[in-house]
Parts: C-alpha cells; structure tokens; sequence
C-alpha cells in the first residue's frame, strides 16, 4: 500500500463495525498537492496520531455545543457525584436505559473509532518496513503513541460496557479481524499495552497535548489494580510519583496566567499553597486583560499535568472560531465546560409574575368583596432585575403594576455578558447554550452540614468558597442567601393567609424546588472571572481552559488505593495526606482508610475531573478488588455493588420527582427520592447496533439489559 493511501482511511475514520469494503475503504485518494504528498515519509504516521488525538478531544469537548451529557457520561454522569437537568433522562431516570440509548451508543461509537484510528497507525509502522524515520527510536516512539490510544479507548469500553469486540488490527473492510473478549481479558490486553508504551515513549511529550511515559504508567497502574496486581499497581504509580518517568509534582507555588493576583474577586486570599490550586483552572486570560499563548493546564510551570486535552484557540483573533491555528488538531464546536457547570442565573426562567389573593377587609388594598390580591416577583426586584440605570443584554420591562420593580430592567438567563452569577455562554449565532449539570447535595453542602457533606475538614480549600461559591450576588449586588432570606420571610407573612370562607389560600410566596433546583453553587473549577477576547468580541464570551485528562494527584490516589489493597493503609494514608496538606486540610489517621475514603477523596480532589464511572465500575462486580468487600461485600448483577450502592447512598436526591424512585425523609424534614439505578447499571448496555452489525459472531447483550 503506498503510504498516501492511508490518508483515505484516517479522513474516514473508521468505524469498527463499518459496512464499507475493502476496495471503497482503501480506494487511492489525492489528499495533498502533488508537491505535499508525503510517500515513505513518518509524517503520515505523525498524521495519523494527529486524528486519534482529535478523537480524545472530541469526546471532551467537541460535542457539548448541543448535548453535552453524552461528553460528561465517563466521568460519572448520574453516579454519585453529578447529574444531569433532566430528571427523566437515561442517567437521572435509570429505568429508560436501554441498548437503543444514544448515550451508550456514543461512547461505543467515538471510543471503536479511536481503538481503529490507533491500529491503522500501528499496522501502518508495522507492515512497512520502507518507512523512513528519525531513527529507530522515534519509530518506537511514535508506535506507542498509537498502543497508549488503544488501550485508552479499550479501557474506556471495558469501563463503561464490560465485555468487548477487540481487535489488534486496522478494520478494513467486510470480515473483521476481531473477538468478543471478557473485562478480565480485556484488562490483560490493556495492561500489556500500556507497559509497551510506558518503555517506549518519551518521558517529554513530542507535541502539546501528546503523551508521555508517565501517562501510561499512570494507566497501567490503574490497570493493574483491576487485574488484582496490587504490588505492580504500586510500582507502576510510584515511578510517576519518584520522578523515574519525568519531573511531576503536586503544585504548592504560584504560577501561570493569573499568579500576582493575591486575592480573588471577593477578597479571598490566594496565598499559596490554596491559590496554587486555584491556579490550575485558570484560563488565558491574564489579570491585565491581555490573552496568554495558554490557559494554566498547559503553563510550562505546571508540574502536576501529565496529559491535558486541547481545546483549538489563539489568543488576539478577533472571529474565533472562524480564524487562527491554536495548539490542537481540532477545532471544537464551542467550548462550554463554563457554562455546562454554571448555576441558571436565578432569574432565568422566573421573570414571569406570581399573584396570592387573601381575604382582608382591613387591607385599604381590599376589593368590595374584602379580597387583597397582591401580583409579585418571586425573587423580588432584587434578584430578578439589575439596578436602575443598568441594561444588561436580553433586558426587558418589568410588569408596570410591580411597584417594587419600577425603574428597573429584566436580566435573563441568556445574557452573553458575565457578572458575578455564572456565564451561560451563547453560540456565534446568539442561540442559547441550555445546558446545565448538577452535583450532588453531598458535593454542593460544606462541612458540618446536617445533612452529610463530602467536606471533612472546615479548611479544606477544595471545598471552600474559594473553589465553591456558595453564597454568589445577585444583578442587584445582594447575596443570594439574603434575597432567600428575604424571600423566606415574606412567605412567613403570608403563612396564615385565608379566603374569606376561613380556608388556607396557597402560599404563593414560598420557593419550591422547582423554583430553586438551578441555583447552584458556582464551580471556579470550571468556571473563570476574567473570559479571553472580552475586548475583540464581548457577545462571545467564553472560558477557554484546556482540561485534565490525568493530574499527578490522580496517581497519589491510585497508589493509595494499591497500598490499601495490600493492607498497607499507613502508606494509603501518606499517598493521601500529601493532597491532603496542599488543601490545608487535617491528615488522615491510617485506621480511617478504607475504599469509601478513597473514593470520597477522589471527588474532593478531582471532581469533574477523574471518569469516575471506569473508577466504580472496575470496584463492581470484580473478584480482583477483594478490598472493596469490608465496604460492600455483596458484588453481582441483581442485588448489590460497589457503583450501585455509592450512587444511592450518595447520587442527586430528587424532590417532587419519584418516578418510581424510593423516598427518604431527610435531616430537614423533607422528603426525597433516591436514584432508581439497579444493580446490573454498573456497566452500559452493549448497543444494538454493535450487536447487530456483528452477523457472524454473536455479541451477548449485558445482564439486565
């Protein structure tokens, strides 16, 4: 095959289950100039590289413009740290999962297609020998790059499906060169390719955004743990952590686009070691307004990121996404990990008007009939309009017979300017971007609340206003928890309200969960007060920050949870103090470390983050992780495991929503409705089409399914 050839199937993408043929697939096409073409030339694998990565960053960022809850599934969508808006979807209304879910199916999809993008470069360096490289080195180099791609898009699907269709090779056309292997086997085969590719990359990654040795270690370490392999997990964590595979480290110092900034925008301190955390989502933007050639994940200073997904920018254009070159290899949609995690602006949605009639004879309001009825905002004018004088984007003119909103505009959702609420990004066209994802109460309560917090320590920063703002202002510059103050009185007020029968009339004026369910707290994890191109193009507006794919802490905490394995929990319990004490926060005692601790670390530290569904799923169900079992010692399909009981212990708990779903009455009083997830949702089900596409070997549908 000569080398131009593979132009054809890298632009197509194969799909493993693709019904072209051999000769459509392979047909010879001139992708290049005659002059560019590139024959016996490393650049085609360079190339081919370049279209895997693509993949990653797809599944990161490309499709959130329109659905981003399919991007969000692998990192534990529904589970028990987040959620979607839709409490009737696939992961809030578990009983709608099925194998006709375009959920599941997407993941199938884009993850086939990276494991073949991989294998085409692999096949392509292994069958022709006439290539020409640097050396014998890069060759091998540039080899495990397309063996790390396998074996992460082979993990993700082990992870979310269980059992898989593998194969080793480049699919080509109508017979396949592949099987249908266990999780168990699967995991064998990951962990042989990620050791190959730790021995043969770089410990520097070749471009921006690449990977590295210590990405496949880090991988094979979790690997490992699946596999039972508690003392090689260990070891394999441990040469990322001692520096064996490159220079990482927990940041405990200043750096990047924002580090003279020695408080944040409500005056809380950024002294290090917290602003060093703080430090690590920020943008390209710079304090002085100006663009960074980075956002802070990819900031030469930074020393904790091992592999980092790019989103296509550069800084000083002024019609992005129409112009520029940027550090990736694809150009996203629009890049809406801001506005996917930003609260609804409380207003959003609530600008109509409320009205309570009462009988009161005595008000001078009173009609002949002695009715009083009063037509109000929820929110009050404070919440629901800007000041007077102001006209935010999208304002409108208060109802004229609101006495209290007079002289003031409506701020609606859809604003494209930021303020201290949240940015709801819109796209170029000026459509909203509707998207939204909840956490958890136990995310979203600080320490100490009454009822269960992910917090443990009061002064631990992760989870303290300067990450979470809790308590955020209002267009009218009031705290949020002073207009529900506000609000929570005037309904005291009108508790008593009776028609003139003496019977109690609706209180109007109290907030219901429906009222309220999108005013959540505002992540600066995900979210930034200063937005690039503010001053080439304010209508566009957005956060640029490129995203972790692993963070050196990750590693701290799969060597902890190896340790533990092997009932080491003194050494667990360092791993874990060591993030630990970059959080001010207490250390904890060994005797204390137990999965459930672990797995609680892991969404303090790295909440929104790790793909907390591989996590769960490969403590499901696994005789290997025969240390989850003090925790949750029953582990099948029917009856109990690990994924299962965390998501109902600790997932979204719904108001005035049942849809079948068990009901508990909460510290408050209130009653609520666990999720309605079964045991057999610790993995997906394998999607028709997979199933049905596969004629000649048959593809058993998941338990439960």
């Amino acid at each position: 095959m000569k080398i131009n050839k593979l132009f054809a199937v890298l632009a197509l993408g194969a799909f493993v289950f693709s019904a072209c043929n051999d000769k459509e697939f392979l047909e010879e096409k001139s992708y290049l100039n005659d002059s560019e073409r590139f024959y016996e030339s490393e650049r085609a694998m360079e190339i081919g590289l370049a279209a895997a990565y693509a993949n990653v960053q797809y599944m990161v960022f490309g499709n959130q413009r329109g659905g981003s809850e399919h991007n969000w599934i692998v990192n534990g969508m529904g589970l028990d740290s987040f959620t979607m808006t839709n409490a009737n979807a696939n992961f809030s209304n578990w009983s709608t999962l099925t194998a006709d879910s375009g959920y599941a199916r997407h993941w199938g999809d884009y993850m086939y297609k990276l494991a073949n993008r991989a294998n085409t470069v692999i096949d392509m360096i292994d069958e022709h020998p006439e290539i020409v490289y640097h050396n014998d080195t890069y060759k091998n180099e540039l080899r495990a790059e397309g063996v790390f791609l396998r074996a992460y898009a082979y993990r993700i699907l082990a992870g979310l499906f269980g059992s898989l269709v593998y194969s080793e090779h480049m699919t080509t056309g109508a017979q396949y060169d592949y099987e249908m292997i266990s999780r168990e086997e699967a995991w064998k085969k990951i962990a042989e390719d990620f050791k190959w590719a730790e021995e043969n990359l770089p410990v520097k990654p070749r471009l921006t955004g690449t990977v590295t040795k210590a990405a496949a270690a880090h991988f094979l370490a979790e690997t490992y743990l699946a596999l039972g392999k508690f003392a090689d997990a260990e070891k394999a964590a441990t040469r990322v952590i001692d520096g064996t595979d490159g220079a990482y480290e927990i940041m405990k110092t200043r750096f990047g686009n924002r580090k003279t900034d020695a408080v944040d925008r409500y005056g809380n301190s950024l002294a290090a070691p917290q602003g060093a955390y703080w430090d690590l989502f920020r943008s390209s933007a710079k304090s002085d307004g100006t663009e960074a050639n980075d956002s802070n994940p990819n900031d030469p200073d930074n020393k904790e990121a091992i592999w980092v997904a790019q989103i296509h920018y550069e800084p000083g254009i002024d019609s992005w996404p129409l112009g520029g070159s940027g550090d990736s290899w694809f150009r996203t949609h629009f890049p809406v990990l801001e506005c996917t995690w930003a609260p609804w602006i409380p207003m959003g949605g609530k600008n109509g008007t409320r009205t309570q009639t009462w009988y009161d004879p005595s008000d001078s309001r009173a009609d002949k009939e002695g009715n009083v009825t009063e037509k109000f905002y929820i929110f009050t004018a404070d919440a629901t309009c800007f000041p007077a004088g102001v006209n935010p984007a999208g304002s409108g003119t208060p109802a004229t017979d609101i006495p209290e909103a007079q002289g003031r505009k409506l701020a609606y959702n859809l604003s494209t300017k930021t303020d201290s609420l949240a940015l709801r990004a819109t796209a170029s066209n000026g459509g909203g971007i509707a998207l939204g994802l909840y956490a958890s109460e136990f995310v979203t309560r600080p320490y100490g609340d009454i009822n269960g917090s992910y917090w443990d320590d009061p002064h631990d920063f992760r989870g303290s206003e300067i990450m979470i703002q809790r308590d955020y202002y209002t267009p009218s510059g009031k705290k949020w928890s002073e207009v529900k103050a506000n609000i929570a009185a005037r309904a005291a007020l009108h508790a008593n309200d009776k028609d003139k029968n003496g019977k109690a009339v609706k209180n109007n004026y109290s907030l219901t969960a429906a009222d309220t369910i999108n005013v959540t707290p505002r992540y600066w994890k995900f979210s930034d007060d200063h937005h690039p191109f503010a001053s080439k193009n304010p209508s566009t507006l957005y956060n640029d920050t490129d995203w972790y794919l692993i963070r050196i802490a990750e590693t701290y905490l799969l060597r902890a949870e190896a340790r533990l394995a092997q009932g080491n929990k003194s050494g667990a319990a360092e791993d874990i103090n060591v993030l630990r004490s970059r959080a001010g926060a207490a250390d904890v005692a060994a005797a204390k470390v137990d999965i459930d601790y672990i797995l609680d670390e892991r969404v303090r530290e790295l909440f929104g983050e790790e793909q907390r569904w591989i996590t769960l799923s490969r403590l499901s169900c696994n005789p290997n992780a025969t240390y989850v079992l003090d925790k949750y010692p029953t582990q099948n399909t029917t009856t109990s495991n690990t994924l299962y009981e965390r998501t109902r212990k600790y997932g979204f708990g719904y108001e005035n929503d049942d849809r079948g779903r068990e009901s508990y009455t909460d510290a408050m009083g209130l009653t609520r409705h666990i999720p309605n997830i079964k045991p057999h949702n610790y993995v997906l089900p394998i999607p028709t089409q997979i199933i049905q596409s596969n004629k000649d070997k048959e593809i058993a549908q998941n338990a439960g399914y």
